[in-house]
């Protein structure tokens, strides 16, 4: 049979265990709002009972605590972390497309507008007197202005491309940040658990990492669990190893050397891993912010590009609306020049060989030709000038382009303002698909919410029921007290 004082051990692991309880309700209502934190629950049992050799049987030596653990659902977690990678891509392709847009708000389409509506102001002054130095002047004054402002809207557009660059960069640092953490984690979880405890709040904190760095770009995760405990935890990105339980791999930004487009600004990044291989992740099955930059970093709708190695990205990007620009200026000025060149400069001579607009390889843009900006009597206002230095019937085609339908099916008034279209057709598309990933976020959370998260009022019913059995654990001590000293004092024991 037990001995006389066994009552007393009974009650003493059950405050123990109500004490521990209480704790890990504490420690839940402490983090409630704590971001990532699972709730967790002390797991207990009763203790192994004891052969007392009487008719009844064995007899109940109490309570233990057999572990702490935390309530999460991996199914969750995994569903949350696909999700954030889509809304990762298509909220950086939002921003950065709004942006875009920003560049060619109102302003700049009434910009273009007016500065297009000077150029052949220009030439209907002109006709008035072709033989005026001062109206020729003045039509490549404007001449000049309308390319400096279409060279200024390329400029901005390179801008923001080296923006995205630079955001690349940060984002491939940051995931070298994430892999290093995550990695130092797992050799703390382990040194925590190959003691038989369970590192909940170690292993909250990396989901919280994990979910960061999904949004970058999309991970697979997997953990092994040996018999003594151990975890080897390993995080696969676009099917290469990132991180391989203590170990991990990082990226790296290299410059380019040669330009997928030649209107790129110098030094766009490719990204490569540590060991020498390339990382694309703009490849099939890879998502992410880090996707969303790069396709409109370099996004030129399928073209290909220069380089026929390179794999063309079938999106909209800065290289697109560039070559949008480029299109047009190779259309205008070719216009204008076939016709300048068809006719007569002031004296008489051909201007077979004297363009009004050349292209400057260099600088990489459309420029006045140095001849005619410096000699404006070089420039063609008729076809033969055997009718006088006045006559203007070149000028008078020229002016009829204005409204000459030449530029992708349209006139060139329309052509920017199809362009601001094309661009808020696919600012709002990618605004709708972050706000259905931001809403499906929104959901999947509070599923995850609903497993994982600390609820009030739960929490303190358990306070009351876990202060209830320390009462009782109390009282048994107590009782038991009481009768050991009536069985000591009285009966002589």
């Amino acid at each position: 049979m037990p001995n006389t004082f066994f009552g007393l051990n009974i009650g003493t692991l059950g405050i123990h265990a109500a004490n521990v309880q209480l704790n890990v309700t504490a420690n839940n209502v402490a983090n409630e709002h704590t971001e990532g934190y699972s709730r967790q629950k002390a797991s207990q049992q009763a203790t192994t009972p004891l052969r007392v050799h009487q008719a009844y049987g064995m007899i109940g030596s109490g309570v233990e605590i057999t572990s702490i653990y935390r309530t999460r659902n991996e199914y969750y977690d995994v569903k949350y972390q696909e999700n954030q990678t889509r809304y990762g891509e298509n909220s950086t392709r939002y921003y950065y497309l709004y942006k875009v847009q920003d560049l060619f708000n109102e302003a700049k389409v009434d910009g273009f507008t007016e500065e297009f509506d000077n150029f052949y102001n220009a030439i209907q002054e002109m006709a008035k007197d072709a033989s005026s130095i001062t109206t020729r002047n003045t039509y490549i004054n404007y001449a000049e202005s309308f390319l400096e402002y279409m060279q200024e809207i390329k400029k901005d557009l390179q801008l923001e491309q080296e923006d995205l660059n630079a955001e690349v960069s940060n984002n491939v640092n940051s995931i070298n940040s994430y892999a290093q953490e995550i990695a130092s984690l797992n050799k703390q979880i382990n040194v925590v658990e190959l003691t038989g405890a369970n590192a909940n709040e170690l292993r909250d904190k990396r989901s919280v990492l994990l979910d960061e760095l999904s949004q970058i770009v999309e991970i697979t995760t997997s953990e092994e669990v040996y018999d003594n405990g151990k975890t080897e935890f390993r995080v696969k990105i676009g099917g290469a190893t990132l991180i391989d339980n203590y170990n991990y791999f990082t990226l790296e930004v290299e410059s380019r050397e040669n330009r997928v487009h030649d209107d790129d600004v110098v030094g766009l990044y490719d990204i490569k891993w540590s060991y020498g291989d390339y990382f694309n992740p703009v490849s099939e099955g890879i998502g992410g912010t880090l996707k969303g930059l790069m396709e409109i970093r370099d996004g030129n709708n399928g073209v290909q590009p220069n380089d026929a190695s390179v794999r063309p990205i079938d999106y909209k990007g800065v290289p697109y609306y560039i070559e949008q620009i480029n299109s047009f200026l190779d259309s205008f000025t070719g216009t204008i020049n076939n016709i300048h060149q068809a006719g007569q400069d002031l004296n008489g001579n051909s201007a077979a060989n004297t363009p009004l607009f050349i292209y400057d390889n260099i600088a990489k843009k459309y420029i006045i030709n140095p001849e005619v900006k410096e000699h404006p009597e070089l420039l063609s206002t008729a076809y033969d000038r055997t009718d006088g230095a006045s006559q203007n019937d070149l000028l008078n085609d020229l002016y009829k382009t204005k409204s000459a339908i030449a530029y992708n099916g349209g006139t060139a008034s329309e052509f920017l303002q199809s362009l601001v279209t094309d661009i808020a057709v696919d600012t709002r598309k990618n605004n709708n698909m972050m706000k259905n990933y931001e809403n499906m976020a929104t959901t999947i959370e509070n599923q995850r919410l609903s497993v994982m998260g600390v609820d009030k009022d739960e929490e303190a019913m358990s306070l009351v029921k876990y202060q209830e059995m320390y009462k009782l654990s109390s009282q048994v001590i107590s009782i038991m007290a009481e009768v050991y000293d009536v069985l000591i004092r009285e009966t002589g024991v």
